[in-house]
């Protein structure tokens, strides 16, 4: 591999950014926070949603207070129900008794973080458990799409857009395909200084989230490193349980790796995410 070339291979300017951040929040917090789940079934009675003394600032405070420099809430876990009032949906906090069905989770929290000085993100799962069209394809990806549209143009400027691998059978015993490059296309129209993360072309998953990374994890990698379907076979497959590293992909990119190495290479850094839980969620049975 010609080392001038490996030299020039750089980040462009969302990346940039991106890496300038170094830290930042990822909220779990949703239906499965008044359900007591770590994976939420779907279906569920958005009744249940009613949380009281939701107070977003107390969290900002404490964030920016550890040296955070912005923050992504779950918009939606793959339960499917959004903290958004989604028009797609009636699976929603607009159709539960919190602020009298008027409320809307995503925009205090994107509020709260842009007063405490922190950039707001959005993660929303592909994968949706209660959502009648997923396995079927391409109306699937429409309502998806749309729901992507909402949480782009409703939250003012989002620094990223985080979209994880998770995908399983639906009610109907069919797996849903992605159309990822779809999804990405609607992004960086709507947001173009966002990072796409994990399963996207900007920022890669180190590959677990017990909080452990490679001996060296380097940004300059193949460019088959950036195929989401890599990320989406080494995604978390069971509920409540960390994956950890594969210890057969140590090395993306070290010299004696590229030495013979003969394709594209790309900028795709990594990030670690890990949780201060057992899981991501907040379970009273594990406060200790």
């Amino acid at each position: 591999m010609n080392e001038q070339y490996l030299f020039n291979v750089r980040p462009d300017r969302r990346q940039l950014e991106w890496q300038h951040m170094e830290m930042y929040a990822f909220l779990h917090y949703g239906m499965n926070t008044m359900t007591d789940r770590e994976w939420g079934l779907g279906h569920e009675d958005p009744a249940l949603f009613n949380p009281i003394g939701f107070e977003p600032d107390q969290w900002m405070e404490v964030l920016a207070e550890a040296g955070m420099t912005g923050v992504i809430p779950t918009a939606k876990h793959h339960d499917g129900f959004c903290l958004w009032p989604s028009a797609y949906t009636s699976h929603s906090v607009a159709a539960s008794p919190w602020r009298d069905g008027k409320g809307d989770v995503v925009y205090e929290v994107s509020e709260s973080a842009r007063r405490h000085g922190l950039k707001f993100g959005v993660y929303v799962s592909p994968w949706d458990r209660t959502e009648a069209t997923y396995g079927q394809g391409e109306p699937y990806n429409d309502f998806y799409v749309n729901q992507l549209i909402e949480l782009c143009t409703q939250y003012g400027s989002l620094f990223t857009v985080w979209l994880d691998g998770a995908c399983e059978a639906g009610t109907n015993g069919r797996y849903q395909e992605y159309d990822w490059q779809r999804y990405y296309d609607v992004i960086r129209a709507l947001q173009p200084d966002a990072v796409i993360s994990i399963c996207g072309p900007d920022v890669r998953w180190c590959g677990n989230e017990a909080g452990s990374t490679r001996p060296d994890e380097w940004s300059v990698v193949p460019i088959e490193v950036r195929q989401a379907r890599t990320t989406m076979d080494l995604s978390q497959k069971v509920d409540g349980e960390i994956p950890v590293l594969s210890s057969d992909i140590e090395d993306l990119g070290s010299r004696e790796y590229l030495a013979d190495y003969r394709g594209t290479l790309t900028w795709y850094p990594a990030e670690v995410d890990t949780s201060i839980r057992p899981g991501w969620f907040h379970h009273a049975s594990q406060d200790d």
